[in-house]
């Protein structure tokens, strides 16, 4: 008898192990399902008012190991606040103001902002990109002073952008920008051409040219533009929130030397493309697009936050569970519990930020506790960054109200479910 049991042993055990493997979901994306995020607000020492557009950046200015904020001024701004502003961080979610000593020949307005190395001098700098005005850059000297680091950007005549993004596009070492053009606002910028362009960075100037052919991009403007890799080749790619429904023009692969070629095979055509973001949602290397879309003319009027997976020959929508009737005008992913996996968040039209976490292939939302509920007039941008570096990102955001001059810029610390 225990001859017998002993030659079905072996059986045994594979048929507990097949049991127990059948008991968990086959489908299951090795995710722990996420039922809140706790936040607590950290924004001592940030602007409680003012019209804070269009986006903020991240980037340790004074090389202590902390994130620090950036920021253009904000809309309307008084005539002692155009300037940059900085806010260093202790990386504790705590924000101390910082005035940089910047040239006054230049015409700061609203707009977008990045920090880097942009001339490889082991100095943080800076880059602006000015409503109806043309690109600035800034090379940091010593103290807090900065320098005017232009020459090479193309004057507002030729090119006006209210958006823009760093990363090292031509694998140099040297961080670049890409910016993007934005409406034709202004009499003085209807001269001026439109599309997206890369600027790249180094000792001497910036040497600038335009993403794709520029009649190919003609008409295109737009109010944010990301960096990611989308084919997981490691050169780093282009994402423009593109508010021209004719021009499907959203992604652009880089070939690593500043060249770049549309990529939107699988995308929503004819719409507008509110926000977007990059993240790689399904852990395979290439980074994947999130994107708040709404319809135009007799196209569907939809509202949608959308999800794409970026495959070989386009984009495979992997949209289930997501809101298909509310706009949603500032998107980000992020990781949000830890586990690797980014979650969304979306800020909607009516001011609320919701965050969505992924199982099994399908999104959900999630209750979240201490971020706003509602208020956020203007939601320009959301951000998930690392405030506090905990392996856990924290959640950004900047708006701005016409009425009441009670836009902020505000930074909300994620409270892991372990450390509550």
């Amino acid at each position: 008898m225990n001859n017998l049991l002993g030659a079905f042993a072996p059986l045994f055990l594979l048929l507990t192990a097949l049991s127990a493997l059948l008991s968990c979901d086959s489908g299951s994306t090795g995710k722990t399902a996420v039922e809140s995020f706790h936040f607590v607000e950290s924004s001592s020492g940030l602007p409680v008012k003012g019209q804070w557009r269009q986006a903020i950046s991240f980037y340790d200015m004074n090389r202590d190991g902390h994130l620090d904020i950036l920021a253009p001024p904000p809309r309307k701004a008084p005539k002692e606040d155009q300037r940059p502003f900085i806010w260093l961080g202790n990386g504790k979610g705590e924000w101390s103001s910082f005035a940089p000593d910047v040239p006054i020949n230049i015409p700061y307005d609203y707009g977008g902002i990045a920090g880097g190395d942009f001339n490889n001098d082991d100095m943080p700098d800076m880059v602006l990109a000015i409503h109806s005005e043309a690109l600035a850059g800034l090379k940091g000297l010593k103290d807090g002073r900065y320098g005017n680091f232009s020459k090479g950007l193309p004057p507002k005549e030729a090119f006006a952008s209210r958006a823009l993004a760093s990363a090292d596009f031509n694998n140099d070492g040297i961080t670049d920008i890409a910016a993007v053009s934005e409406g034709l606002f202004t009499r003085e910028s209807i001269g001026a051409e439109s599309g997206a362009m890369v600027c790249l960075g180094g000792s001497a100037q910036w040497q600038c040219r335009f993403v794709g052919d520029k009649e190919q991009t003609r008409g295109l403007f737009a109010d944010k533009i990301v960096t990611g890799d989308v084919n997981g080749d490691g050169n780093m790619d282009i994402g423009i929130a593109s508010l021209q429904h004719k021009l499907d023009l959203i992604v652009w692969i880089g070939d690593g030397k500043g060249g770049f070629t549309p990529f939107n095979g699988g995308l929503m055509m004819e719409r507008h493309y509110t926000s977007v973001a990059f993240a790689d949602l399904n852990g395979d290397g290439r980074d994947d697009l999130i994107a708040g879309i709404t319809g135009f003319s007799n196209q569907s009027n939809k509202r949608l936050l959308k999800a794409y997976l970026a495959e070989n020959d386009g984009f495979k929508d992997a949209s289930e569970g997501l809101p298909d009737n509310e706009a949603y005008y500032a998107v980000s992913a992020g990781d949000l519990d830890g586990d690797g996996v980014p979650e969304i968040v979306g800020g909607t039209g009516h001011g609320l930020i919701n965050v969505f976490t992924q199982k099994n292939g399908r999104w959900k939302q999630v209750k979240t506790f201490g971020l706003p509920e509602g208020g956020l007039w203007r939601l320009c941008n959301t951000y998930c960054v690392d405030v506090n570096r905990d392996g856990f990102d924290d959640i950004a955001l900047n708006y701005a109200t016409e009425e009441n001059n009670t836009g902020a810029i505000r930074v909300f610390l994620n409270v892991p479910r372990q450390k509550k």
